[in-house]
C-alpha cells in the first residue's frame, strides 16, 4: 500500500515545485513526487503531462561520480519540466537498477579498478555494471515502475509524455494504465566512463541510445 507522508512547497534552482513523499508499505521504501508549481494545475489538465521517472543514484547525485549520467539526466529533466511550465518528476528509491546499494557497490568494484593510483575501467573489456550484476547472480534490471504509475494516478494524471530512453519504463506505465508517449532525453557523455555506461544501457537493456548519442 502506498501512503502519502506529506507535501510542501519547495523552491529550487529549477523553479517552484510541490514536494510530496510517499511510503511503500510492501517494499518499506520512501519515494518522491515533485510537481512543478501546484498540484491543482495537473488535476485540471491531466493529459499529456511531461513526466520523468527517475531512479536514485547516490554516487552520481550526491557525490558527483563521473561513471554515469544520472545527475545530468535528473537536472535536464527538471529543466525540461520547468521550461514546459508544468510537469512531474517521480524519484524512486531504486539504487543499482533496483538491486540495492550493496549490489551496486559490488558491481562498481568489479567494473572499475585502481591502476597506478588512478581509477580505470576493468581490464575485462566487457565488464560493465550490468555484466557485473549478472556475474554476481543479480538481474541486470530489477526495477518495476508500477509504483510510479500509482503515484501519477494519485496526482490525477491520465497520460504522459515520458522523458526516457528506457522501453521498460514505457511498458511499466502502460501496463499500469497510464497512456505513455516517449520523449528522448539524451545526455552527451563527458568522458569514456559515461560513454561505456551508455553503450551498455543500449546493448544490455535496449535503451534508445544511438551511436551519435555516444559521441562527446
Amino acid at each position: 500500500m502506498l501512503n502519502l507522508v506529506g507535501s510542501t512547497p519547495l523552491p529550487t534552482e529549477f523553479g517552484d515545485w510541490t514536494y510530496s513523499v510517499f511510503f511503500d508499505d510492501a517494499e518499506r521504501k520512501y519515494h518522491t513526487m515533485m510537481i512543478h508549481k501546484r498540484p491543482e494545475d495537473i488535476k485540471s489538465h491531466p493529459e499529456d503531462v511531461l513526466v520523468r521517472v527517475h531512479s536514485s543514484c547516490a554516487t552520481s547525485e550526491l557525490f558527483h561520480a563521473v561513471n554515469c549520467e544520472c545527475r545530468e539526466e535528473l537536472e535536464e529533466a527538471m529543466k525540461c519540466i520547468q521550461n514546459e511550465g508544468r510537469g512531474i518528476l517521480i524519484y524512486l528509491d531504486q539504487e543499482g537498477g533496483g538491486n540495492g546499494i550493496e549490489a551496486k557497490i559490488k558491481a562498481i568494484n568489479i567494473a572499475y579498478e585502481w591502476n597506478n593510483n588512478k581509477i580505470m575501467a576493468s581490464a575485462k573489456e566487457d565488464m560493465n555494471a550490468y555484466a557485473a550484476y549478472k556475474s554476481m547472480g543479480y538481474p541486470k534490471e530489477s526495477r518495476a515502475f508500477g509504483i510510479a504509475a500509482e503515484m501519477l494516478k494519485i496526482a490525477g494524471v491520465r497520460s504522459v509524455r515520458l522523458l526516457t530512453n528506457n522501453p521498460s519504463k514505457i511498458k511499466g506505465l502502460e501496463e499500469s494504465g497510464i497512456k505513455t508517449v516517449a520523449v528522448g532525453i539524451h545526455i552527451k557523455p563527458k568522458n569514456e566512463f559515461v560513454a561505456k555506461h551508455l553503450k551498455a544501457k543500449a546493448e544490455e537493456l535496449g535503451h534508445n541510445i544511438s551511436q551519435e548519442d555516444l559521441e562527446n
